[in-house]
């Protein structure tokens, strides 16, 4: 009677064993934030990042966000293990004390952003800036642009009238005529370009301008796997994107509601491949780090950049 109870124990506590494993795995969950504005999108659209964490007993959830800093934000505080922003912003929120890993990177692709002004405008040349009202949006790439741009020709953000806008309000602003110029990166710049805007400059010759992917360094502790999938599904992505963009800017089109066309010569302008960080851009962290501290865009200089990278 007794070894009949004990086996009766040991397949009851089993069957419970194996019934929590199963529940913790498909209560294993991945969080990706993301920007409507390329690779992370069209991963989402494909589904394939979804069907392989799936084998691997993960769920995914997505989150949308319209800025680099936000994103970050939500990153650092725990409320998404995956994201998606430019190397400034990146740079901005670790000197801040902000805590992740950048796990991917795209290559540096400065014509991805610019200084708009309208077409018709007397404003030919950085210079002529001066005094001029001009729309940026804080802590981002389009201030570091800004701020390194007027540098060239030895201005400062003293010598003009920032105005202080996200992306969308400064569109408005712009296209009303309340402010003299935009600072902003794609796809708004190559849609204001299309509405005859011109661009003053871009970014090719100022700041270099790569896209990088970051995770939380509790989510990679115990999820390599998750990391290594979700890398590896964006480089073919972004293959596929740089081999033939049509059928991105399709997707893209019909999420954003901007034109196939217009996504067609923003992708045309940027290497959409996530590979990861080599040294060269680590080197390009570490230069953008000294580069924020020099024009006080940041008031701390980030430690050992090299410690905010992950290598699988």
């Amino acid at each position: 009677m007794k070894k009949l109870f004990s086996i009766f124990l040991v397949l009851t506590l089993s069957i419970i064993l194996v019934g929590c494993s199963s529940s913790n795995a498909e209560n294993k969950k991945v969080r990706i934030g993301y920007q409507k504005n390329g690779t992370t999108l069209l991963l989402k659209a494909n589904g394939d990042l979804e069907s392989r964490l799936k084998e691997l007993g993960y769920s995914v959830e997505w989150s949308e966000f319209n800025t680099g800093s936000s994103i970050l934000e939500a990153l650092n505080s725990g409320a998404i293990d995956f994201a998606n922003a430019s190397d400034a912003p990146s740079v901005m929120a670790l000197s801040k004390g902000m805590n992740f890993k950048y796990i991917a990177a795209e290559n540096s692709s400065p014509q991805m952003e610019g200084i708009l002004v309208k077409n018709n405008d007397a404003i030919q040349s950085i210079e002529q800036l001066k005094g001029k009202k001009i729309a940026y949006n804080k802590a981002s790439i389009s201030e570091y642009l800004l701020v390194s741009a007027l540098a060239t020709v030895n201005l400062t953000l003293d010598d003009v009238q920032s105005v202080i806008l996200s992306p969308a309000d400064a569109n408005i602003a712009f296209e009303n005529g309340d402010v003299d110029a935009w600072a902003i990166w794609d796809p708004y710049m190559t849609v204001s370009e299309s509405k005859g805007n011109k661009i003053l400059t871009t970014a090719e010759g100022i700041v270099e301008h790569r896209s990088f992917y970051y995770a939380s360094e509790k989510f990679i502790k115990s999820n390599e796997d998750a990391v290594i999938a979700y890398v590896e599904e964006l480089a073919k992505v972004g293959e596929a994107i740089d081999t033939d963009s049509s059928e991105a800017a399709s997707i893209l089109e019909e999420n954003t509601g901007i034109s196939a066309d217009i996504w067609s010569t923003s992708l045309g302008r940027r290497s959409s491949v996530a590979t990861y960080l080599d040294e060269s851009a680590q080197a390009d962290l570490q230069r953008l780090n000294e580069d924020l501290y020099d024009i006080e865009l940041t008031t701390n200089l980030v430690e050992n950049i090299e410690n905010y990278i992950w290598k699988p």
